[in-house]
């Protein structure tokens, strides 16, 4: 309970909220220094930096924190945080020399710039023409104050006059003349070096203060359009502090003490060690971590059987495929040798005429004699012996002459000799099965159990049909036999003559 309660009073957000707020506001001061945005947009943005720093504080300083490796890279983050956050605060701090700097900076480098140096030139050019006329005065004026000086020494010499310029004899003379005349050029001279610089002197001077407004305007501009941003500050900075000593101490504090301040719920979360809130913390992320484990366990393995069942059918269908390819190819194959025999069987041509009814009886007759005859030639022959043997086997039967009462089939055979002629080959076909009452037919069933675990049974049922037309009620359907074909009906007595078979229910062959 007192764990719980500590963790309650835990001081780590509140130095985190402080160091998110003086990361704002360091930030905020800088950039309005740096840039001319409104101050909306300089709150937003360092509200943005502030909160930033205060998240990425929170994070590293809560959670379960390993020792080693673990707090070694929290703490490196944390200090990266500070030295950034205290550089902006050097920034803000040395603002004042970083402004005298960028201004030298600025003036130094406008002179360097076309417009300054062109305006700078036309100024040069003014000045020179105007101290041109002032010094074209001022030696006019020279040449004039010597002059008189000549010519007044040449006509009344003094000792201090210069002794050279004059021939020393006083009163007027040819050589007192001379320095009038040498007086008076050098008056007309200035006269006209006045009259010049009067002239020109207003334009000029125009032209100079022209020229210098141009160049304290080009100075201006180019100071204006110097680069005053963040970076151009901390560079100002970093050359003042590197500069000056004191400074770089300075700068040095700051930058500490935003880096202990950003260290600081590091340092206490180290201190407090592990609380109830963390152990509750650390249980949800174990909880929820097994929880995904098991949420992704059951999807792989419901994956794993719907690709199981997938392939299952697909195996299926495949098999299923195959049986109908087999099964067509065989019917395919089977029509195509119906085809071939058909077509290599010789045809059979048949000429269809209309038969009048008196021939029709008169065809009948014949037949109709040859049945007669049939019937009452087994009247005249010896009775059948019939061996007593064979009779208790119930397997074979033997015939001495013709049978005694006539059978169905030689009468039939002998009607459809008469009869295959006249009709066409479909219809002979068809007759002809009279000749051929009793047909073989051996089916075979196969059935295949398949289980895939450990046993397989085959179980084969062959069954041996055997078939016979009725023509009247002379003859009696013969029972279908198993396989074996040993199993043969018999005749038996010696007056009337019966079909004997195997009696009882008809059965299958044992299963292997």
């Amino acid at each position: 309970m007192s764990t719980h309660r500590f963790s309650e009073r835990d001081p780590a957000p509140i130095v985190v909220l402080i160091a998110a707020m003086l990361a704002w506001l360091v930030s905020a001061v800088a950039l309005t220094e740096s840039t001319t945005w409104p101050i909306a947009a300089v709150v937003a943005v360092t509200a943005g930096f502030g909160l930033l720093v205060g998240a990425v504080s929170r994070a590293i300083a809560s959670g379960a924190i390993r020792r080693g490796a673990g707090v070694a890279g929290r703490a490196a983050v944390l200090i990266a945080i500070g030295l950034v956050v205290g550089e902006l605060a050097a920034v803000v701090v040395f603002s004042g020399s970083i402004d005298r700097l960028l201004g030298e900076q600025a003036a130094h480098t406008a002179e360097s710039t076309p417009a300054a140096s062109q305006a700078a030139a036309d100024l040069d050019r003014s000045r020179t023409a105007r101290d041109g006329l002032d010094g074209a005065v001022e030696q006019a004026v020279q040449r004039r104050q010597e002059a008189l000086v000549v010519a007044r020494c040449e006509f009344n010499p003094r000792p201090d006059c210069p002794q050279i310029a004059i021939t020393g004899v006083p009163g007027a003379g040819p050589e007192t003349r001379t320095a009038n005349d040498f007086l008076a050029d050098a008056q007309r001279t200035l006269d006209a070096a006045l009259a010049e610089r009067d002239r020109q002197a207003a334009v000029l001077d125009s032209q100079i203060a022209d020229g210098e407004r141009a160049v304290a305007q080009a100075r201006q501009e180019a100071v204006a359009d110097a680069d005053r941003g963040l970076g151009a500050r901390w560079v100002a900075m970093n050359d003042h502090t590197l500069a000056d000593s004191g400074a770089f101490v300075m700068r040095l504090l700051v930058d500490g003490f935003f880096v202990l301040l950003s260290l600081l719920p590091l340092i206490l979360k180290l201190w407090r060690g592990e609380t109830s809130q963390d152990r509750v913390v650390a249980a949800d992320v174990e909880r929820d971590r097994a929880e995904l484990h098991a949420d992704t366990a059951i999807a792989v393995k419901r994956a794993e059987v719907r690709a199981a069942i997938d392939t299952m059918w697909a195996e299926q269908q495949l098999a299923s495929a195959r049986m109908a390819v087999e099964a067509q190819l065989e019917i395919d194959r089977e029509e195509q040798r119906r085809r071939v025999i058909e077509a290599t069987e010789p045809a059979v041509t048949a000429r269809s005429e209309r038969i009048p009814q008196t021939a029709i009886e008169d065809v009948y007759l014949p037949i109709a004699a040859e049945a007669e005859a049939a019937s009452l030639l087994p009247a005249e022959l010896a009775p059948a012996v019939v061996d007593d043997a064979s009779e208790d086997d119930g397997r074979s039967v033997e015939r001495s002459g013709r049978p005694l009462i006539p059978a169905i089939p030689d009468v039939t055979r002998a009607a459809a000799r008469w009869i295959r002629p006249l009709v066409p080959p479909i219809l002979a076909n068809a007759i002809d099965t009279t000749t051929k009452p009793l047909r073989g037919m051996r089916q075979i069933f196969e059935e295949t159990e398949e289980i895939h675990i450990s046993m397989r049974r085959t179980h084969r049922v062959s069954s041996h049909i055997e078939e016979a037309e009725e023509a009247g009620q002379a003859t009696e359907p013969v029972s279908p036999t198993t396989s074996r074909g040993d199993d043969r009906a018999e005749l038996a007595g010696s007056s009337t003559r019966e079909l004997r078979g195997r009696r009882g229910p008809r059965e299958l062959p044992p299963g292997r």
